[in-house]
């Protein structure tokens, strides 16, 4: 409930909470979702993707910092949140809060060490900047920050995920003899994805390449007659 986490918060206002994760294979393929709730609902029409531009090596704590600059410098955004949530803790809320408007609220929400029972999972645990200090706080009405935080997640890894599936498929396709990016880009524009080239004929490939030799190694590597 919006107004009840407004009041244990102590804020004046509370009317937009947006919420940042990463999701990464390594540092490639990097990307930064941001979610919303919005009057006390999830926003799915406000949601973002940002593909991670300034780092490849895994750092999340830094591509958090640099998608939150590029939101709050990109002056296509008409609203600013109150409550900017991220998935981490102490380390995360020191590395990105300077790229954090002063008068938005900043949480953090990471994965404590103490269990709810034996063999349970981990609790939550908050943690507030507040006055240059990072400190963790017990928040009662949490509901809404927790599903955030997983919807958050799984934005994320969704779009990691077609990345990475997008990926392996040009490195197949760019491997074949002939076939370089425009090529590539051709056969995937056409074709969609991996198994519809499979699937199609000598022909269907040849309207599409234009040459005979490269639809000649096309055909023989995925064995189309």
């Amino acid at each position: 409930n919006f107004e009840e986490l407004r009041t244990e918060l102590g804020l004046n206002v509370l009317k937009r909470i947006e919420c940042y994760d990463i999701s990464n294979t390594q540092g490639k393929l990097a990307y930064g979702s941001m979610v919303v709730a919005q009057d006390g609902e999830i926003a799915r029409n406000e949601y973002r993707i940002f593909k991670i531009k300034g780092q490849d090596t895994p750092n999340d704590p830094k591509m958090l910092a640099e998608v939150l600059k590029r939101r709050f410098a990109n002056k296509d955004f008409n609203v600013w949140p109150n409550i900017v949530l991220v998935e981490g803790g102490k380390t995360q809320l020191s590395v990105v809060k300077g790229n954090i408007p002063n008068n938005i609220y900043i949480i953090g929400i990471s994965k404590g060490k103490r269990f709810k029972r034996k063999g349970g999972r981990l609790l939550d645990e908050f943690w507030i900047y507040s006055h240059e200090d990072i400190q963790k706080i017990e928040i009662e009405n949490k509901g809404i920050l927790i599903e955030l935080r997983d919807e958050a997640h799984r934005f994320a890894i969704t779009h990691h995920r077609k990345a990475r599936s997008q990926s392996g498929q040009r490195s197949v396709l760019e491997s074949i003899p002939g076939v370089g990016v425009i090529t590539r880009k051709a056969l995937m524009a056409y074709f969609g994805n991996i198994e519809n080239i499979k699937k199609s004929n000598r022909e269907e490939i040849m309207a599409v390449v234009r040459n005979k030799k490269t639809t000649d190694e096309i055909c023989k590597y995925f064995n189309i007659s």
